[in-house]
């Protein structure tokens, strides 16, 4: 059931500037500076230095200084946990200023890093594969709350300045929060802000048709992955009930009307569960539903997550699976998922807080 969505602000506190873009930003410090550019090395502190503290920001003016640490704040979540894989990866539990809980990611790929996102507290599309979607949806999160855990992440890891990947695959669906995401994305791919480039930051949705045909309209936008999980829609409506209202043909063709760049492919990401949708029967209806569209499949093994009585493919189910894929020309790998051991694997993420 969906519930009520909130602020996620703390009543009495004064303003948060954390997750403001530049524009937000120069209105909210007009009155305090007079002077555009000192909104624009606040938000150079904020974004790209990863400071808190108005104090510290030591190119402003001292009186400004302390006007605005009067006046306002720069607030991240606070880390309540941090898990440690045996892989490498960390997976954080982050609390928010009304108490709600979210989880966020970082993974490591050899010296690639990749940050997991969470767009929602918990999710309503109950995907049966997936953990947080026991949950339901508590509520949306804030643009500022989107961006805290990147910056937590980058400081516990030292990444300012690095190059590292943005995925919106954590808790939520990221087109069900589409203008916080799109607002977070913008200061992710300011000069000024996280310096990302547009083509390191991915969207992945269950198959919101209405919002992909938004995300579409975006310039600059993140990349478009598609949760697929089935090949066929009778499958699909009970293992992702938004095919009910949005069936294959629909995303698709949703899919085929996307405007991608000269070197863009749509990823699919198939979640593979043993016995279920492993077939070679699937991957042909993949091969003939994907033909002519410019994509990639991303076989994901399942992640047992104690959800449904469902199993992870063996390596040689998976391998199987994959190679069907690629000899009916489909461009196919398998992803298996970072941090398996600690729940942060793809479905394992959920939190007590904001449990039905």
């Amino acid at each position: 059931m969906q519930r009520p969505a909130t602020t996620g602000t703390a009543p009495g506190r004064p303003p948060n500037l954390f997750g403001m873009d530049r524009e937000e930003l120069a209105s909210s410090l007009a009155p305090s500076t007079g002077r555009a550019f000192h909104a624009s090395q606040v938000f150079h502190w904020m974004y790209s230095r990863l400071r808190t503290d108005l104090q510290e920001m030591t190119d402003l003016p001292a009186e400004l200084r302390r006007e605005l640490a009067e006046r306002f704040r720069v607030g991240w979540p606070e880390v309540k946990e941090v898990r440690r894989s045996s892989d490498g990866s960390k997976k954080y539990v982050l609390v928010l200023e009304d108490g709600g809980e979210i989880e966020a990611v970082y993974m490591l790929y050899g010296e690639r890093v990749t940050l997991c996102l969470s767009s929602q507290i918990g999710c309503p599309l109950a995907c049966v594969f997936c953990l947080t979607g026991t949950m339901g949806q508590v509520r949306n999160l804030t643009p500022g709350e989107i961006l805290g855990q990147i910056a937590v992440m980058a400081r516990d890891n030292a990444l300012a300045g690095t190059s590292y990947r943005v995925v919106f695959m954590g808790m939520g669906e990221p087109l069900l929060n589409v203008d916080a995401v799109m607002r977070a994305f913008r200061v992710m791919i300011d000069r000024k802000g996280f310096r990302l480039s547009p083509r390191r930051v991915t969207l992945s949705t269950a198959g919101l048709v209405p919002g992909i045909e938004r995300l579409g309209r975006e310039r600059p936008r993140p990349r478009l992955a598609i949760s697929l999980g089935a090949s066929r829609d009778e499958q699909r409506d009970n293992l992702m009930p938004i095919n009910r209202k949005y069936d294959l043909k629909a995303l698709i063709d949703a899919c085929r009307r996307f405007p991608l760049g000269p070197r863009e492919k749509v990823t699919f990401e198939y979640c593979l569960i043993d016995g279920v949708n492993d077939s070679h029967e699937d991957a042909a209806r993949i091969a003939r539903f994907t033909r002519g569209l410019r994509a990639k499949v991303n076989v994901i093994p399942y992640n047992e997550a104690g959800v449904a009585e469902f199993r992870t493919p063996s390596v040689e189910r998976a391998e199987g699976f994959r190679d069907a894929l690629l000899a009916r020309g489909v461009t196919a790998t398998i992803r298996w998922s970072k941090g398996r051991d600690v729940g942060a694997a793809c479905g394992q993420l959920v939190t007590a807080v904001g449990r039905p």
